[in-house]
């Protein structure tokens, strides 16, 4: 999912939009007359429940990764919620908390948080905060290998999928993407991109840690950087045989999301 930016600095959109799904439910909380310790009761139980069962639902429906990288259930930051495993666990807590109200006020909570689910789910479709998405496709440039070989990279895109990586050495997010990737087994075609360091700065990290891919490449003028418009590293590409852009992270990545892009159904 695409970020927000705020000058350099790369939010990611879904927790913004579930902020404010969250003042909408606030909002019609007000609506079921109850008395102000149970609405904070029940509104902050609610919010905690959606939380968790967002999680797990995207836990379960992507099992094999977080059974390779087990602690990555417990990062949060990271992209990895289902909206529905959201509404379900809101509904389960609202059913439970509120069982002993009238019918019609439990309809009226369960009706609030569906109202507020597809607030949610509206602005993620529409994205009305994020800016312009990165270009569809690989520049006309020639980067240099760590070895010095000239390598353009829009001809590089030779079968799918092909996942690029730009990155620098002083990230902690871009040495964990690394890591992640070194890690995985996989067919892809993996093209890492060292940002405006040196190549003594490079390949002495890539090589300390024992990491090497098909193609590691260096930008020390940020070129592709600032073509794709993204001030924060990493960023994370994928493309298809034909070179064109379909998903894309900026940020780190997760286990699921790189098996995802990784599977050859996708």
């Amino acid at each position: 999912m695409p970020p927000i930016m705020l000058g350099h600095v790369p939010l990611p959109s879904a927790p913004l939009y579930a902020a404010v799904a969250a003042l909408a439910l606030l909002a019609l909380g007000a609506l079921l007359r109850l008395s102000r310790t149970r609405r904070r009761q029940w509104l902050s139980g609610t919010l905690v429940a959606a939380l968790i069962g967002a999680r797990l639902m995207y836990i379960a429906l992507h099992a094999e990764a977080y059974r390779v990288a087990p602690l990555e259930a417990i990062t949060l930051w990271q992209s990895g919620y289902h909206p529905l495993g959201a509404l379900l666990g809101a509904v389960a807590w609202t059913l439970w908390r509120l069982r002993d109200l009238p019918a019609r006020q439990v309809r009226l909570a369960t009706g609030a948080l569906m109202a507020c689910s597809a607030i949610w789910w509206g602005l993620n479709v529409w994205q009305p905060l994020v800016g312009d998405a990165p270009p569809p496709r690989l520049p006309n440039l020639t980067l240099n290998a760590l070895d010095g070989t000239p390598t353009p990279i829009e001809t590089l895109a030779s079968g799918p999928p092909l996942i690029v990586v730009l990155w620098r050495s002083d990230c902690r997010a871009c040495r964990r993407t690394l890591a992640r990737l070194n890690d995985m087994q996989h067919d892809a075609t993996v093209v890492t991109v060292n940002e405006g360091q040196t190549l003594l700065q490079a390949a002495r990290y890539l090589d300390a840690r024992n990491i090497s891919f098909i193609h590691d490449l260096r930008d020390p003028q940020q070129r592709l950087q600032a073509y794709f418009d993204m001030p924060a590293l990493p960023l994370t590409l994928r493309f298809d045989i034909h070179g064109r852009l379909r998903d894309y992270q900026a940020g780190e990545i997760s286990t699921a999301r790189l098996m995802r892009w990784l599977s050859p159904t996708t």
